[in-house]
């Protein structure tokens, strides 16, 4: 990878525009924490041993890790948001996809960082169970919720000459963020690197989106 640099001219930037079905709101009022900050660093650890989580649970660890505190327009014109995780110019290139079992399968959700909801993903079944399988040939899913990275590069390179390094440097924050909120709340995980490409191009066939692994959460 090359040095990334500032553009002097930031490039337009126009978003992946995801196809999204029925809406969920996600609970937002949880009970206050308490414990050691150092506790919950040194006591972290990956886990393939998951089994299933509650609404709530995902709900809490989406709020702390994902959801934007605030919002500013930087002189571009461009929104940065203000989020727990950092992200190389304010520009948080990645989408979160969420994925929770049910008695009716595994399907994938888009989280809106917004309003803290999830999307259902208007997406064939045969093209979700491909992406489901390819990820299984490294980790078995099983019964745990599947977090998935969505990197919309644009977004990055908008502001940034050579921006490669970036958006996976953003990813290995967010990656790390959830670990440790996961392990606040008494929540197991494992990470999961850059898997599943050429099924995730398939869920979308779009150019402007390539997968960034994700993380596994479960009891």
């Amino acid at each position: 990878m090359e040095d990334p640099s500032p553009k002097k001219v930031k490039d337009r930037f126009d978003p992946f525009i995801y196809p999204l079905g029925s809406k969920t709101k996600l609970k937002r009022d949880f009970k206050d924490r308490e414990g050691s900050f150092i506790n919950v660093f040194l006591s972290r650890r990956s886990s393939q041993d998951l089994n299933a989580i509650s609404i709530d649970d995902i709900s809490e660890l989406l709020y702390l890790t994902s959801k934007i505190q605030s919002i500013e327009i930087d002189s571009s014109g461009f929104l940065i948001s203000k989020r727990t995780v950092p992200s190389a110019g304010g520009r948080h290139p990645i989408d979160i996809l969420v994925s929770i079992p049910s008695v009716d399968g595994r399907t994938l959700h888009y989280y809106n960082p917004v309003d803290h909801t999830l999307s259902e993903l208007l997406i064939s079944e045969v093209r979700q169970k491909n992406f489901f399988k390819e990820v299984n040939n490294n980790v078995l899913i099983n019964n745990s919720c599947l977090i998935w990275f969505s990197i919309q590069v644009n977004k990055t390179k908008s502001k940034y000459n050579n921006a490669e390094s970036l958006y996976w440097k953003d990813a290995g924050a967010f990656l790390y963020c959830i670990q440790l909120v996961a392990n606040l709340l008494e929540l197991k995980s494992c990470p999961l690197g850059g898997l599943a490409s050429k099924s995730f191009y398939n869920l979308f066939k779009s150019k402007n989106l390539i997968s960034g692994g994700g993380i596994l959460i479960g009891q």
